[in-house]
C-alpha cells in the first residue's frame, strides 16, 4: 500500500511520534518538511520520486519518516544549545532549596546532549535502512557471468558443459 501525499506521511508522524500534540509541533511543519525534503530522500535512496503527488512506498515512507526525526532532533538540539549559550547569568541551576521551597531549571547543556544522541540514534537506523532499501531493490548487473556474449558456442553446449 504505497503513500500517495505528504500529508499521508504528516499525519502519520504527527499521530504515532508526537501523540498529535501541538505543542511539540504542528501537522503543517512536518507536511512542509516532508515536501521540502523529497530531493534528499531521492538522494539517499536513488529513487525518483516526484510531483505533488509522488507514489512512495511503504519502506521508502518509513525511511522518510526516520529522515524528519533525525531532522528533528538536530533541531531540537540546535535550539537547546542557543537557549545554553543565550542563558542569563544563574539560569543553569539545577536545584536550589530552602526549607519547603525549591527552585529547579532544567540543564539546557544537557538536553541538547540527549537530543544529539536521539538524532545519531535515529541517523544510523536511518542509514542502515536505507542501505537496506537499497541494496534490496537495485538488480544484479550480472549473474554468474550469463550477459556476456558468447561466441563461438551456442547457449545449448554451454549450459551442456
Amino acid at each position: 500500500m504505497p503513500y500517495n501525499t505528504f500529508s499521508g506521511l504528516a499525519r502519520d508522524t504527527f499521530t504515532n511520534e508526537f501523540e498529535s500534540n501541538t505543542g511539540i509541533t504542528t501537522f503543517s511543519q512536518i507536511s512542509g518538511w516532508y515536501a521540502a525534503n523529497v530531493g534528499s530522500l531521492n538522494n539517499l535512496l536513488n529513487t525518483s520520486f516526484s510531483g505533488v503527488d509522488p507514489e512512495i512506498d511503504v519502506e521508502a515512507g518509513a525511511i522518510f519518516g526516520m529522515m524528519y526525526l533525525s531532522s528533528y532532533y538536530d533541531r531540537q538540539a540546535r535550539n537547546a544549545a542557543r537557549g545554553v549559550i543565550s542563558s542569563a547569568n544563574g539560569e543553569n541551576i539545577l536545584s536550589v532549596s530552602d526549607g519547603d521551597n525549591k527552585i529547579q531549571f532544567s540543564n539546557r547543556n544537557e538536553i541538547a546532549k540527549t537530543f544529539r544522541g536521539l538524532s545519531a540514534d535515529t541517523t544510523a537506523a536511518l542509514e542502515k535502512a536505507a542501505d537496506k532499501y537499497c541494496m534490496f531493490l537495485s538488480r544484479p548487473q550480472s549473474i554468474g557471468g550469463l550477459d556476456t556474449e558468447i561466441t563461438g558456442y551456442s547457449l545449448g553446449s554451454y549450459y551442456s558443459l
